[in-house]
């Protein structure tokens, strides 16, 4: 179970704890390991703003993965219902060096309402491919640890308000650290964020998504051996959104609630759930989102 909690920290977003204190030696994934995260989430959208074109997921590394939404023309209600679906591979480079690559895919079925009338569709399609990296900076003793790592969007699939959709390169940068620190039987952890957007286009047209900052204190506390539960809140102040050169939200701050549980199923198999209730003006969203790691 020991290298159970060595994990949790590692992966943030459905951690597991615990009651030995955190080695950050055995944080990090062996030199030549190989570990295989797939997840999947349930995620429904409720839209204030019809131009919304991103929606923000916390990742497992630090930083924020996105799903590039359709942009919605016209003053409608909108509800959308999202299954979203990652694979993320991460490998030891060096003793406190790792680097992780993931790609995301999500299928939508969304309600569009305009004066009282609702038409439904569905859409499926692959999201984004980022490439990334997790140093140790310093280890826990006295202070806390701190790890800081960063990651870009090598591919993503961007939306425009015409309906037509196209692949854009190097669009999206996250730089991210996390600090922790173990008081017996207790893991507190804070990490914070930044993701930089540059301008998608398609001939005249543009969506230009504003600049993300994230901050995220979380606390994991060990039930059993095998069993740990989570709870934090994630702060979230997001720069104004363009869409074709018209800024369609103003800047704004939003908070989201996280509990979660892990469940170690076996030495190298390790099962993480947690559910996400966050509000901001764009949107609200109630997430559900499962994960798996499997150490090779």
């Amino acid at each position: 179970m020991r290298h159970c909690i060595f994990l949790l920290v590692w992966i943030v977003l459905c951690p597991l704890l615990y009651a030995k204190p955190v080695n950050i030696d055995e944080i990090f994934t062996k030199n030549r390991q190989l570990r295989l995260l797939p997840s999947f989430s349930y995620i429904n959208i409720n839209r204030k703003n019809p131009l919304l074109s991103l929606i923000t997921i916390p990742d497992i590394s630090g930083g924020n993965q996105v799903i590039n939404t359709p942009v919605v023309v016209g003053n409608q209600e909108i509800n959308q219902d999202y299954l979203y679906f990652s694979f993320n591979i991460r490998y030891g480079v060096y003793k406190r060096v790792e680097i992780f690559s993931a790609a995301s895919a999500f299928w939508q079925h969304s309600n569009i309402g305009i004066n009282g009338n609702f038409t439904s569709y569905n859409n499926g399609d692959f999201n984004s491919w980022n490439l990334g990296f997790l140093v140790q900076a310093k280890k826990e003793g006295k202070l806390p640890a701190l790890l800081v790592g960063g990651s870009a969007d090598l591919l993503n699939t961007s939306y425009f308000s015409n309906g037509n959709k196209n692949l854009q390169y190097f669009k999206g940068f996250s730089i991210f650290a996390t600090s922790f620190y173990t008081v017996d039987p207790l893991v507190f952890l804070i990490q914070a964020s930044f993701r930089f957007n540059l301008e998608n286009t398609l001939d005249a047209l543009s969506i230009n998504s504003g600049e993300i900052f994230t901050l995220n204190p979380m606390i994991y506390f060990a039930v059993s051996p095998y069993i740990s539960l989570n709870f934090g809140i994630r702060y979230q102040y997001r720069t104004r959104d363009r869409v074709d050169g018209i800024i369609t939200s103003a800047p704004g701050s939003s908070v989201a609630y996280t509990f979660g549980m892990a469940y170690e199923i076996k030495s190298r198999l390790i099962f993480f759930a947690d559910v996400e209730r966050f509000d901001s003006n764009e949107y609200t969203s109630n997430a559900i989102n499962l994960t798996l790691s499997y150490r090779i």
